[in-house]
Formats: structure tokens, sequence, C-alpha cells
């Protein structure tokens, strides 16, 4: 009667997804949630602002496209920044190309489309 390892696994890391294109929503659920973590769903700025809020537990990281309608990536991100001080910021984007500067500062950045090793080792490195 071993202890089962998995009785002991920390608790799932939570990213909030924003893209209004669902075939990126789902990829990149698809992968995140292979990878064991929890993925909360947003179509696009004003909706993540709504999950965000109504989440009562920590979020780790906000995955983002930049382009959205209602409201883009860049002012989401500004929103969920000042509401949750120390959330990870990962922006996604086809059309953005090399570096992504917000008010001076480099952000982290992912050229879509990605393949699954690229989201998933991105996602993990800006979580350690």
């Amino acid at each position: 009667m071993g202890h089962d390892s998995k009785e002991f696994k920390r608790p799932s890391l939570v990213v909030l997804l924003a893209d209004d294109e669902l075939v990126v929503r789902s990829l990149a659920q698809s992968i995140l949630t292979r990878e064991g973590y929890r993925v909360l769903i947003a179509v696009d700025g004003e909706h993540a602002l709504e999950v965000s809020r109504a989440y009562s537990g920590p979020i780790e990281l906000l995955l983002t496209d930049v382009k959205m309608p209602k409201m883009d990536g860049l002012e989401l991100s500004g929103h969920i920044a000042s509401e949750r001080p120390g959330i990870k910021i990962l922006f996604m984007s086809g059309k953005e190309s090399g570096e992504l500067m917000v008010h001076g500062k480099k952000m982290e950045f992912l050229r879509k489309p990605f393949v699954a090793r690229e989201l998933s080792q991105k996602v993990s490195s800006m979580l350690k």
C-alpha cells in the first residue's frame, strides 16, 4: 500500500488565455492543459477582465493576443497587472515581428503561429 505520488502533486498553475480566434484558443488550451496548467478562457480583452475578476484564486500568467476587438492585449495587460500584481504576461501575435516594447520595456512575446513545444517551453520558463 504505497502512496501514489500523484496525491502530493502541487496544485495546477493557472493561465488566463485571451484570444479572439477560436482555433488559437483551442490549440493553446489543449497544449497548456496537457502540460498540467489550469486554463481560464476569454474571447477578448473585456471578457478576460471579467474572467479575472470573477476568479478568486491566483492567476500566474496572462497569455494574450496583442490585437483583439473591444480591448487589445496591451490595454488588457495594464488592467490585469494593476489588479493582480506579480502576474506574468506573455503576448502572442501573428503581426508583430521581433521585439515587443511597451512603455520602453521589452515584453515576453510568442509569434503566431506557434508549435506546441514553443508555447510549453516559453510558459514553463516564465513560471519557474
